[in-house]
């Protein structure tokens, strides 16, 4: 009969740690040596990390007046990460820069076998002067890392100066702010509004209204230029504070500016309020356009409101409303309230003092004097 051995359990048992301490060792003897040249790879990269910028134009040649130009900030390194980016832009004379979005665009590129990592900020330049404009220098920081975890490398460069040409349009305006842009619309409305072709007929303390809206694309409604300033005499012009807004959709942008201004009859005649002329260039067709708010006639009459039969307005609506009234009527208030808080405060800050003292003087004089002295005193005799 054949025999089968077997090992005893606790001969397996004893087998398997040997071996699995066997393996770990060998596993951290591999190990060791590879975590120590990762350590050494990282830290020589830290130290060594190589960081610069690019700052240009995104459009060659020259640009129209108001026309958006595109400026590109590069920032680049080649570690994996970027941080603690800050700069300032610059004014810019006879331009205005900004920067419309905060959103940056990622790049890569490949040099000489070195991936290097990029992050694009991009700034509209919109010129309000013809000729050559200079972009100034300004300071850019940033810092990049190596890997994941390891020390940032700080880095500090200056812009080079940047050279813009701005060209006039053909016909455009020199001493305006011509708005450039392939989407131009403008909307005007009187309140009350125009009642036939003729002049309208108003009475003295009436108003009205001129509201403008004006929308371009690619443009910020910063960029637009005010109403024009009206000095009529026998009118009073009141024009309220513009009302600007941007939208960006899409890295699109569209400018819009509301502006309004009041006129009041403060005396009996006839009055016009001049045309106003708009113009705008479309860079794609080389058109130059005008947009034109009509002259408006007024016939002021005399109002039989006012029983004095006076043909001038009443204070209220006239010449004698501003905010400068409004302003010294409230100084005076103010002069008047300040005065009496002041006093209220110190009596409040000093009425336990005077509470003790008026005590004091109630007992001393008051309760003390109105006490009877008695009929027969008596004497305490020593024994």
């Amino acid at each position: 009969m054949k025999r089968i051995r077997r090992s005893a359990p606790w001969a397996r048992s004893r087998a398997r740690p040997v071996f699995t301490g066997l393996l770990r060792l060998l596993s951290r003897a591999w190990l060791a040596p590879t975590v120590l040249l990762l350590m050494l790879v990282s830290g020589q990269a830290g130290a060594g990390l190589l960081g610069e910028i690019r700052f240009e134009a995104g459009r060659e040649g020259a640009t129209w007046l108001g026309q958006e130009l595109e400026l590109r900030l590069d920032l680049w390194s080649d570690g994996v990460s970027f941080g603690d980016q800050s700069f300032a832009l610059p004014e810019v004379k006879g331009a205005y820069l900004l920067q419309a979005d905060s959103s940056t665009v990622k790049l890569n590129e490949n040099r000489d076998g070195v991936a290097w990592q990029g992050l694009r900020y991009t700034f509209l330049l919109y010129p309000q002067r013809a000729g050559r404009l200079e972009v100034p220098s300004f300071e850019v920081r940033f810092s990049a890392r190596a890997g994941y975890g390891s020390e940032p490398t700080g880095f500090r460069f200056q812009t080079p100066v940047l050279l813009i040409d701005a060209r006039l349009p053909p016909g455009a305006d020199a001493s305006g702010l011509v708005v450039t842009s392939t989407d131009f619309t403008m909307e005007a409305s009187w309140k009350p509004g125009s009642v036939g072709d003729g002049p309208d007929n108003l009475q003295v303390g009436d108003a009205i209204t001129l509201e403008v809206t004006r929308r371009a694309r690619d443009v910020p409604g910063m960029v637009f230029a005010p109403l024009p300033e009206f000095s009529i005499e026998g009118l009073g012009v009141y024009p309220d504070a513009a009302r600007v807004n941007d939208r960006i959709n899409r890295g699109d942008l569209t400018g819009s500016r509301t502006d309004s201004v009041t006129f009041i009859c403060e005396r009996e005649g006839n009055y016009e309020i001049p045309e106003m002329r708009f113009q705008w260039w479309d860079p794609e067709q080389e058109v130059l356009a005008e947009k034109v708010i009509p002259a408006r006639e007024l016939v002021v009459v005399a109002n039989p409101a006012y029983a004095s039969g006076s043909t001038t307005v009443p204070w209220s609506a006239g010449k004698w409303f501003s905010w400068k009234l409004l302003a010294a009527v409230i100084i005076g208030v103010l002069l008047l309230i300040y005065p009496g808080w002041w006093l209220a405060r110190l009596i409040a800050r000093r009425m336990p003092q005077l509470l003790v003292k008026l005590r004091g003087f109630f007992e001393k004089w008051v309760i003390h004097a109105n006490v009877l002295q008695p009929l027969n005193p008596r004497t305490t005799k020593s024994r």
